[in-house]
């Protein structure tokens, strides 16, 4: 898979369906897709086999929220920050967009999000603790 891309100056990893550049430009094999220049930014080398799903979903932070509007409908991760300790209370969504990756992306964004800006992690939610036991067991280092 790394053999169809081009890395500059930086560290590119791969993940299921995407690809994720670090401090760098990266290129796909196709020269006729976008280069990235965003840290954490997915770029997509191919189209999903699937025709109702998305190549990227855009994770946006509200006051208590991490969502993604998909086809007008929301997949929301709620949390709340309390004297540096960031609760994760839950997970939800939509049963028509289930099995799209959007509670990993919301999951993923949300711990992210908690490790940049010191907070340690309190999480309630059971999809979040999987999430982290199955993907990302280093988060659990910063957890009460």
């Amino acid at each position: 898979m790394f053999s169809k891309f081009r890395q500059l100056n930086g560290l590119i990893f791969n993940t299921a369906r995407r690809t994720y550049s670090i401090y760098s430009t990266v290129y796909s094999g196709n020269p006729n897709m976008s280069r990235t220049e965003n840290l954490l930014k997915p770029t997509c080398p191919y189209r999903h086999r699937q025709a109702r799903s998305p190549s990227t979903f855009e994770v946006n932070k509200n006051r208590g929220q991490f969502y993604i509007d998909v086809e007008g409908m929301q997949a929301v991760l709620l949390f709340s920050i309390h004297k540096q300790v960031m609760t994760i209370w839950s997970t939800q969504v939509p049963e028509e967009l289930s099995g799209r990756g959007l509670g990993k992306l919301l999951a993923k964004s949300a711990l992210d999000f908690a490790l940049l800006n010191g907070y340690f992690l309190n999480v309630k939610c059971g999809f979040v603790k999987h999430y982290i036991e199955k993907y990302h067991p280093q988060y659990a280092q910063y957890m009460l």
